[in-house]
């Protein structure tokens, strides 16, 4: 009995002897380390959802710019030039949108393996973000084929503008020497000439000549069959109406029909009028006449 009341009192001087203040010191310096961790990890927590929901955003922005080129595609069969340009902008944009994702999740992949600890499932909420990139990536290639079909659809289009061009341009040319030739065809058929003045002048300038006759009694006027064409004064028969004259007398020695002209004046030759046009110059297309 005696060694056990020894063996407690030994205790309780040990006991005594123990320095609590150090144990407490020790649990507070392990209290405050445990709150640095926690509010490190917090802190994590709230940059992982950030970055997490930037890549939600920019899903959204690639699930709504995906829908605007599958209406436009399916919109109809026959796209013009705009409209295939713009399918080809919104497919790009896909592509800058997809990229930009994966390295969303790429980033916030290495940040996750560099921590040394679980955050809930996030690790899997990545997992399938990555799913799903990886199915619009799909996606975008699927529409990489059906925008090659549309580039070469483009490409078709500008070949035949490009050919339908050289033809209007050699349509136009056609059209213009034929308007030309018309032009000038319609011109002949309505050009004739004059030429008026005394015997001696048109003799002189190669116009007519005198013939038969004795003496010089009964001689009559004729236009000659070499006559010189530059004497003469070119006009459209179908604004040529008269010609004034002003002189005593005056004879047309060229043929036309009868009828189809007369001169004006009661002692003297003031004007010839053309009232026929047709009959006029049916016969020639010279007129001569000679006055006195």
């Amino acid at each position: 009995m005696k060694w056990l009341i020894t063996f407690c009192m030994a205790l309780f001087l040990f006991s005594s002897c123990h320095n609590y203040k150090k144990d407490v010191e020790q649990l507070q310096i392990e209290r405050d380390s445990i709150s640095s961790k926690a509010a490190v990890k917090d802190s994590s927590i709230v940059e992982y959802l950030n970055d997490f929901n930037e890549i939600l955003a920019t899903l959204d922005s690639i699930k709504r710019v995906e829908k605007m080129v599958t209406v436009q595609s399916v919109r109809g069969r026959e796209m013009n030039y705009r409209q295939k340009q713009l399918i080809l902008e919104d497919i790009t944009l896909l592509n800058q949108l997809i990229q930009q994702n994966k390295e969303q999740i790429i980033n916030l992949q290495k940040k996750l393996n560099r921590a040394n600890y679980k955050i809930g499932n996030l690790n899997s909420t990545i997992a399938e973000l990555e799913r799903m990139v990886n199915n619009l990536e799909k996606q975008v290639d699927d529409k990489d084929v059906e925008i090659v079909a549309l580039a070469k659809q483009v490409e078709k289009l500008t070949k035949n503008i490009t050919v339908l061009n050289e033809k209007i341009v050699v349509i136009e040319s056609e059209s213009a020497a034929k308007t030309s030739t018309i032009k000038k065809q319609t011109l002949e058929l309505n050009q004739a000439y004059y030429a008026y003045g005394t015997i001696k002048e048109l003799r002189d300038n190669g116009v007519v000549e005198r013939s038969g006759g004795l003496a010089g009694i009964g001689r009559s006027t004729t236009i000659k069959e070499d006559f010189n064409r530059e004497y003469f004064t070119e006009v459209d028969i179908r604004k040529f109406n008269f010609i004034p004259l002003m002189v005593k007398k005056a004879e047309v020695v060229s043929v036309h029909t009868a009828g189809s002209f007369y001169i004006s004046g009661e002692k003297t030759a003031d004007t010839l009028f053309i009232d026929n046009k047709t009959e006029f110059w049916k016969a020639s297309r010279f007129l001569v006449i000679v006055t006195k």
